[in-house]
């Protein structure tokens, strides 16, 4: 799975100056702080990060993401992301499509925790396949073999697509089966493994000495 983000120091951006670098996750604390030093990031003069461009293999995440989003909070959900099965991917995937969860980082983030509220057909994609699926699988009633070569299908799928609310796409047909839907994030508080944010440490400065110092401009003379 591919998640990165293009991070830019903030206070440089606003004043004209492009200080950016690209950061994938899940990243580790010390990923996180050498690319806060490499944008200058140092949380005394410049504290805060802008997000200008993500890179995904997740189709349709990068636009449900925004410009301030948390680096802790990216790392969540690219930590759970990655924690997905192939076919898990690919009903999130769909599941974003359906759009129901993914107008926040709150959202997308528990929905990765709610993929069983979802029906997931991938190799249904239009209502005639749904037709033909409905009618070998759910068995509703028997159609006799001659009665298939004029039932219609399409419309039968297209029918049952709209009474359940649900969504083609080429990953597949997916609907929400209105099973109870758990908040296992409350969009503040972030389990302690997936915090990464680290300020780089600062290089503890020396007291002067009196006198003249190595750096110390020469003196005029009289």
């Amino acid at each position: 799975m591919e998640f990165s983000a293009y991070i830019a120091n903030l206070g440089k951006y606003n004043a004209g100056v492009l200080a950016a670098a690209w950061l994938s996750f899940p990243a580790a604390a010390e990923q996180v702080q050498s690319l806060l030093r490499k944008i200058g990031v140092d949380g005394l003069r410049y504290e805060e990060t802008i997000i200008l461009e993500y890179s995904t293999s997740v189709k349709g995440l990068a636009g449900r993401m925004g410009e301030f989003v948390p680096i802790d909070e990216l790392n969540y959900l690219a930590s759970r992301i990655g924690a997905l099965t192939p076919e898990e991917t690919d009903k999130f995937t769909a599941a974003i499509s359906h759009g129901e969860y993914g107008d926040s980082m709150q959202d997308l983030i528990n929905l990765t925790y709610n993929l069983g509220r979802y029906e997931f057909f991938p190799d249904v994609r239009t209502e005639e396949e749904y037709g033909r699926w409905l009618v070998d699988h759910r068995r509703e009633f028997r159609l006799p073999e001659k009665a298939r070569l004029y039932f219609d299908y399409e419309s039968y799928g297209e029918d049952t697509c709209i009474n359940e609310g649900g969504d083609f796409s080429e990953l597949g047909y997916i609907y929400n089966n209105r099973t109870k839907f758990h908040q296992v994030y409350d969009g503040q508080h972030i389990p302690e493994k997936y915090k990464v944010f680290r300020y780089p440490l600062q290089a503890k400065v020396r007291p002067a000495r009196s006198g003249k110092g190595r750096d110390s401009p020469p003196r005029k003379r009289p």
